[in-house]
């Protein structure tokens, strides 16, 4: 059986889930801001859930999804791939990066390594949807 994975439901399930984990971190960092006890407890409950939401939307279907594009024989070459690549190649360090925040293994300065990695993930967030709307189906 061919899986044509840009015909299927799962890319629109991950961006679903990609735009609910955005709002979350949006609302994450309006409770960092507040600087306070609570504050900083909800920021770390709103950052965790949109760090595992992310990871779901990854490891579930953008990973499989690339897989198998790239196994029924396109182009690795297409503005689409590299429009992929670069995703990835600004993906790939955010999702290790807040892997770490989410076991707790924080860098040091931790306040400057939360801002660029949150930077790095906007970035990133905005590739993945020109990614998916980029989708040649």
């Amino acid at each position: 059986m061919n899986i044509n994975y840009m015909n299927s439901y799962l890319p629109q399930e991950s961006i679903a889930i990609m735009f609910v984990a955005l709002g979350l971190a949006i609302i994450g960092i309006g409770y960092a801001r507040l600087r306070t006890a609570d504050g900083l407890r909800l920021h770390r409950w709103m950052m965790s859930s949109a760090i595992i939401l992310t990871m779901i939307s990854t490891f579930f279907v953008m990973f499989p999804s690339l897989w198998l594009y790239y196994a029924e024989g396109y182009s690795a070459t297409s503005g689409f791939s590299i429009l992929q690549i670069i995703h990835s190649a600004v993906g790939g360090p955010v999702t290790v990066l807040s892997f770490m925040f989410l076991l707790n293994d924080l860098p040091k300065p931790t306040q400057k390594w939360m801002q660029i990695t949150a930077a790095l993930w906007f970035v990133s967030l905005a590739l993945g949807a020109a990614v998916y709307y980029a989708m040649p189906f």
